[in-house]
């Protein structure tokens, strides 16, 4: 596995995708739950013939890992766990400047090697390591750094992608400790969670009477949990 860590808007994205196209077929583990594919998740995707296919996906329901590190660890290692061994794999990171965390998730993925992008502080804590290969690098040219207004943009383009064909469905409300919130939220998004406790996608609540609730999801499959998140809607811009 290769890390990309670096600060936002260093390319690490860009960068990313330029690797996975060199390696033909390959893993890539997004754990960028600000400006990643999914907000507020981590995505494990296969890469194939140039096409990204999502396998499975985390729930972190908050858009920066700050505060939620043990959780963010936890996640990407779940998903990095059922990479094939041996597989390329290119691991995307959040820009989160905090370097216990990006320490503590190195060690927790063991990846062969870190690049680190324009972070001078990381690069000297991985430097002199003997059991992986750390390098420091500028960010490409023409990498430009981005507005809250853009960021926004772009998380809200993506949220509307992923309610694309939504569908009400009625769908049992629940409440995890890590999550004190009152069991009805519909100012936030909700984690529609497998058996597994895998992400399946995002609803949104419409309506609610006890413990049942009536959702706008993309969601079709069985769901074993759902979990308010931290993430608060964008009203009126999603569906519903």
């Amino acid at each position: 596995m290769l890390l990309l860590a670096g600060p936002t808007d260093t390319g690490k994205t860009t960068l990313a995708l330029r690797l996975l196209e060199k390696a033909g077929e390959a893993y890539l583990l997004d754990l960028d739950p600000g400006q990643g594919a999914l907000p507020g998740a981590f995505t494990l995707f296969r890469y194939r013939e140039g096409t990204l296919s999502p396998l499975r996906r985390h729930l972190l329901g908050a858009l920066s890992p700050r505060g939620m590190e043990a959780q963010a660890v936890v996640g990407a290692l779940r998903l990095a766990r059922l990479i094939p061994k041996g597989s390329p794999t290119v691991a995307d990171t959040d820009g989160y400047l905090d370097p216990g965390f990006r320490l503590l998730q190195i060690e927790a993925l063991v990846p062969a090697e870190v690049l680190v992008l324009g972070w001078e502080e990381l690069y000297q804590a991985l430097s002199w390591r003997k059991d992986l290969r750390a390098r420091l690098a500028s960010p490409p040219p023409g990498t430009r750094r981005k507005t809250l207004a853009e960021r926004r943009k772009n998380r809200l383009e993506r949220l509307l992608a992923h309610f694309q064909g939504a569908r009400l469905r009625p769908l049992p409300l629940g409440r995890l400790p890590a999550y004190p919130m009152e069991p009805a939220e519909p100012h936030r998004l909700y984690g529609l969670l497998d058996g597994e406790g895998f992400l399946l996608g995002y609803g949104r609540l419409l309506a609610w009477a006890g413990d049942e609730g009536l959702f706008l999801t993309p969601v079709a499959g069985e769901v074993a949990k759902v979990v308010p998140t931290r993430i608060l809607l964008p009203i009126p811009a999603l569906p519903g």
